[in-house]
């Protein structure tokens, strides 16, 4: 197996770039509303979900370091409850090893309205985590994990699409990292989410043609006999580039299908550094991407593309520029450093929500937030926070 090596420079970019994008008490209520009433342009985001009390008085603990990468499912016929899966860690990742991203367990809050008082959820691990990485040292998910995606099977079971780090050293400059040789497993859940059960090893291993990693994945389903697509992305030393896979049997075994999307060619776009974490929602007779865009420096916000349904040619949409951006339009003054880690939902009025990670600054920690489009459109104007 052939260790990546890059110079310096772009290591320390890379370590950078990905540190900042990809990284309790809820002291922050919103009132109950629609999506499509109580709204106000003048109205600054607040964090939905935030880290736990690092002083141990929360029976969740794994989490105290930050929170990030909202994966939520709204009430359907089987569960009552919105719940948002969500992963971070408290300053580590496993055996000590020194984290360069906010991923490493992963834990579950549930809420009545998706918008305000969500509460989490204490898992059987020890930490109050739901799923973490093995506790084998030499195990392909042993060094950090984090949730990618979660999907209704049937009425008693869930599948969980994660990513999990390995203890393999990859070279970076005069020094070497570990946990970024990732892959995609699968675990299952049949009570609702609370306690899960991991696959035996991974569903999808990475590809040197594409990058380091197989990470983030995002699974779409269609109807019957079609099948099923999954969403990921990797990064090669320089760029980040999300490809995708299919499977035919229900999530048992995916093919690679290649590249889905990648940044910009100037070196202006938002996006020219690359295309990292990302959600697919179906939306207008077709399928809407919100995805998180590095530029040149290292800044990440957020863009939107489209696909036809009968398509698998992806466009930008917007004219290419970013629909969020840290600090501005809705984001409070809690994003100005960073917004990434996009969820996109259509909401049965045809609105969008989306729920993302920000942070403030250098010193802050990570924290997760909502906007909405009540119209369902995605240009920068159209997103408001929640009264």
């Amino acid at each position: 197996m052939r260790l990546l090596s890059f110079s310096f420079h772009t290591a320390m970019s890379a370590l950078l770039m990905m540190k900042i994008s990809l990284g309790s008490a809820f002291s922050v209520e919103v009132p109950s509303t629609s999506a499509n009433s109580g709204l106000s342009t003048t109205t600054l985001s607040t964090p939905i979900l935030t880290p736990s009390d690092e002083e141990g008085n929360d029976v969740v603990s794994f989490d105290t370091g930050c929170v990030a990468n909202p994966v939520v499912l709204p009430p359907d016929e089987y569960c009552s409850e919105w719940q948002c899966y969500y992963y971070g860690n408290a300053g580590s990742w496993n055996f000590g090893h020194k984290c360069f991203l906010p991923t490493g367990s992963s834990g579950l809050a549930v809420s009545e309205d998706g918008l305000s008082s969500w509460t989490k959820i204490a898992g059987e691990e020890a930490d109050g985590s739901i799923l973490k990485p093995s506790s084998e040292s030499e195990d392909w998910d042993s060094v950090q994990t984090g949730v990618g995606d979660v999907i209704r099977i049937n009425r008693d079971e869930l599948h969980m699409y994660y990513f999990g780090g390995s203890n393999e050293e990859i070279s970076m400059g005069p020094g070497s990292i570990v946990g970024f040789r990732m892959r995609i497993g699968r675990a299952k859940s049949k009570d609702n989410g609370r306690t899960w059960t991991k696959d035996d090893g991974f569903v999808l291993d990475y590809d040197e043609s594409e990058g380091i990693f197989a990470s983030w994945p995002r699974i779409v389903r269609f109807e019957e006999h079609r099948p099923w697509k999954m969403y990921y992305h990797s990064f090669d030393g320089s760029k980040w580039r999300v490809f995708g896979a299919e499977s035919s049997d229900e999530g048992d075994t995916w093919t690679r299908t290649g590249l889905v999307l990648e940044g910009g060619e100037s070196e202006d776009a938002f996006d020219f550094s690359g295309i990292g974490t990302r959600s697919i929602t179906k939306w207008r007779d077709g399928l809407l991407m919100i995805y998180e865009g590095v530029a040149s420096s290292g800044t990440h916000r957020l863009g939107a593309a489209f696909c036809d349904i009968e398509s698998n040619t992806w466009k930008k949409l917007n004219e290419g520029e970013p629909i969020l951006e840290p600090g501005k339009g809705p984001l409070g003054e809690w994003t100005k450093q960073v917004v990434g880690t996009p969820y996109v939902i259509t909401m049965p009025d045809s609105s969008l929500r989306v729920y993302h990670c920000a942070k403030d600054g250098p010193q802050g920690k990570m924290k997760i937030g909502v906007v909405v489009s009540p119209t369902g459109d995605i240009e920068a104007d159209c997103w408001e926070a929640c009264s």
